[in-house]
């Protein structure tokens, strides 16, 4: 029985990846209006043990004897550096596989040099910064009081300082919120002191916490990347479809029911990495 993996996920992003949950539903420092993970009704601020190691350990090694994924992904219900033990699970990945392994933050732990210590054998982390504007930040990741933005970039500044993986940024774009070129400037101004690999500029592809949280347009995307372009920040990347698998994975439907509980997929997206009989 797996209770703590899940997948693999079609990702736009990565590929075929292999889900690590390391939290229980669901625990997260954030309320985040766009989270396809629904709302978060209790803010969880301590890191703690969520969960079983040596039950995570052994069910990441049985599905590997199938299935080999690109990415081993911590993500899931909620905030993955919230868990005191993702450091021992990435050491014990990199040990005994050939895989890859992302770590999925929303970053705001990240000036805890703790924290850092603790992912930096990952190969690559994506934090996400929505805004370097503390009214809109909150607008949109809808942190506890005592947080702001100025926490979150610092963060950044101290991964970027001590941690030698990729870095992808992930900014998820709401029209109307943090779209505008005013807003891009002060973005192209924090992100110019920072080193990061990649920008990913995303938007919505399953539904939100928040209904009223909309796609960003095609021409919105383009703007905000060719504003960059035009400030020296050239490694910007608009998140596209994932690409369909030439061969296709057998489905586990204890491993899929795990990845739908937490997020929903269409049948689309499953048909495109799975072997799905019609």
């Amino acid at each position: 029985m797996f209770k703590h993996v899940f997948g693999p996920v079609p990702s736009r992003r990565l590929g075929v990846s292999l889900g690590v949950d390391m939290v229980v539903p669901k625990s997260c420092n954030m309320n985040c209006v766009f989270c396809e993970c629904g709302a978060t009704k209790k803010l969880t601020l301590k890191r703690e043990s969520f969960k079983d190691v040596d039950e995570i350990k052994n069910e990441i090694q049985e599905v590997l004897k199938s299935v080999k994924p690109d990415y081993i992904t911590f993500s899931g219900s909620g905030e993955p550096t919230l868990s005191k033990d993702i450091g021992e699970v990435i050491e014990w990945i990199k040990k005994n596989t050939d895989v890859k392994v992302c770590v999925i933050t929303n970053g705001l732990l990240l000036k805890d040099d703790k924290v850092v210590e603790d992912i930096k054998n990952a190969d690559l982390i994506i934090p996400t910064l929505n805004s370097v504007d503390n009214l809109i930040f909150k607008k949109i990741n809808r942190p506890s009081v005592e947080s702001d933005v100025s926490q979150l970039m610092e963060g950044l500044k101290n991964l970027s300082e001590k941690y030698s993986g990729e870095i992808y940024v992930e900014t998820f774009i709401i029209e109307g919120l943090n779209d505008s070129d005013e807003h891009t400037q002060k973005m192209i101004e924090f992100l110019k002191n920072i080193k990061f690999s990649k920008l990913q500029l995303n938007t919505l592809d399953r539904p939100g916490t928040e209904m009223w949280v909309k796609p960003a347009s095609q021409e919105t995307l383009k703007r905000i990347k060719e504003r960059y372009n035009r400030n020296g920040i050239m490694n910007v990347e608009i998140v596209g479809e994932m690409k369909e698998l030439e061969k296709k994975i057998e489905l586990n439907a204890e491993l899929v029911k795990n990845m739908e509980e937490k997020r929903k997929y269409s049948e689309k997206e499953l048909e495109k990495i799975y072997k799905i009989e019609k």
